[in-house]
């Protein structure tokens, strides 16, 4: 892929996937979809259930390519003399451990929100993650 290219769609699939992501641990339970999958959906008469399933999809493939596009560029590390082979395997394996360590604290805090009986559903707006709530903050 063209680097022009590149550096925005991950942005683009990165921004993406934190909406989903808060949007999705704020409505797993009661089977709504996040806005950006709804409003695809509307606009071109999509069947949601669809248009989640193809975006999920879309979005493992591109966290998988991340990773091995990662894991070459510590290959080449390495091959240039820039760390040890057990040194990038000691990077893979903290980037692992944090990741694991922050889909814990997300479940945690998602917990904590249940036991506080606070619907996250309805603080979409006023943290700045809403539909609203987004174009505010980056003045739109």
């Amino acid at each position: 892929m063209n680097k022009k290219l590149l550096i925005p769609t991950l942005g683009l699939f990165a921004l993406v996937e934190l909406g989903v992501l808060g949007a999705s641990a704020v409505s797993a339970e009661d089977n709504n979809y996040p806005p950006f999958v709804q409003g695809l959906a509307e606009k071109f008469g999509l069947n949601q259930d669809e248009v989640k399933t193809f975006f999920d999809e879309q979005m493992e493939v591109r966290h998988e390519e991340m990773i091995q596009a990662k894991e070459e560029r510590l290959d080449q590390a390495v091959e240039d003399g820039v760390i040890t082979e057990e040194q990038k395997q000691a990077l893979i394996n903290k980037w692992e451990e944090l990741r694991q360590k922050h889909e814990a604290e997300r479940e945690e805090l998602q917990a904590w929100f249940e036991e506080q009986g606070i619907d996250q559903k309805s603080l979409r707006d006023y943290w700045g993650f809403g539909p609203r709530g987004m174009h505010q903050h980056m003045g739109m």
